[in-house]
């Protein structure tokens, strides 16, 4: 008989988004905010009137920020991002507990992890913490709190193979952040001999990113190993090419797991209003892509409003939001 602990157990759950934390943390500053004036001034009316003011204020002043051409990648945002106060250790513990960022969520709802996570700290963090400690340890610790925190989850790795976190220094990182990006390292390219045919080419300007053209085998094994979040035997095709044209602007990528909007994106679309920052994340399982909606002002798919994930294919069309003048994307894939 199945013990009653275990039937009743329930089953693990993803991770928060980083988004969905943001907003979180946004709408408890509010009501903070909101407790704060209530008691400063007695009155329902004249806290909440004054919360909104502030709010308009303060909209106001990011909307006149953005005129003036400040925007996130400004020294200015740059400097305010920062977290000079906090030393290596700090980040890399940081880091550490946000190492399910990197999880893929597959169209069946199952997580994925990652085999290779690249963790990278400001020059500044990074040699304060070699200073304390061989980096050699320090990935092999990293390594094993990524590997228990994928059970926790209930994630499964997209390869054979032990899991491997590695940490690195980048210069544009502001100093006391980090940044988790799945990777092959360095230091395991040795290991690997080139598939007949392929080229390794770095893609959108980060040199351990993988394009979807190349191909690495380990000398000891079999396995196909591409760096990405898929598994791939020798004889299966590789990741077709999905393409979002809107206009006069192409983007392009192979990465299953590739984000679409006008911020820090794989795939960057015009900067208009109705398109948000990640409007959508495009997924490749099955044989083809998926689209998943991640705005707040939504999208269609062939004019039909976008529900859950949907899988797109050569010649859909994207609508970016839900108003008439909303930029439209013709997809191309292959």
């Amino acid at each position: 008989m199945t013990d009653r602990g275990q039937a009743t157990r329930r089953p693990p759950r993803a991770p928060m988004p980083r988004r969905r934390r943001k907003r979180w943390a946004a709408a408890a500053g509010v009501a903070t905010c909101w407790a704060l004036l209530l008691a400063m001034t007695g009155s329902v009316v004249a806290g909440t009137a004054f919360l909104l003011f502030l709010l308009a204020l303060g909209a106001g002043c990011v909307v006149a920020l953005r005129a003036m051409g400040v925007g996130a990648a400004h020294p200015w945002i740059q400097r305010v991002r920062s977290r000079p106060w906090r030393d290596g250790q700090e980040v890399l513990q940081l880091g550490l507990r946000h190492l399910p960022d990197v999880f893929v969520i597959t169209p069946g709802g199952s997580l994925l992890a990652p085999n290779s996570v690249e963790l990278r700290l400001n020059p500044r963090e990074f040699g304060s913490l070699c200073e304390l400690m061989d980096i050699s340890l320090v990935n092999a610790s990293a390594s094993e709190v990524y590997q228990e925190q994928a059970a926790a989850c209930g994630a499964r790795f997209a390869r054979p193979g032990a899991a491997e976190v590695w940490v690195t220094g980048d210069p544009s990182v502001p100093a006391g952040r980090y940044q988790l990006r799945q990777a092959r390292p360095l230091d395991t390219a040795s290991a690997f001999q080139p598939v007949r045919d392929s080229q390794l080419v770095p893609a959108g300007g980060w040199p351990y990113a993988h394009d979807g053209h190349t191909r690495g085998e380990p000398a000891s094994a079999g396995t196909v190993v591409t760096g990405l979040p898929t598994v791939a035997d020798r004889g299966q095709p590789p990741v077709p090419a999905l393409r979002l044209i809107t206009g006069d602007c192409v983007a392009e990528t192979r990465m299953p797991g590739a984000r679409a909007g006008r911020g820090e994106v794989e795939l960057v679309l015009p900067g208009v209003p109705t398109v948000s920052r990640e409007h959508a994340r495009f997924t490749y399982a099955d044989g083809q892509w998926w689209v998943t909606n991640l705005g707040r002002n939504g999208l269609t798919l062939n004019g039909v409003p976008l529900v859950g994930q949907r899988p797109v294919r050569d010649g859909d069309s994207i609508r970016w939001g839900s108003k008439a003048d909303a930029p439209v994307s013709r997809v191309e894939v292959g």
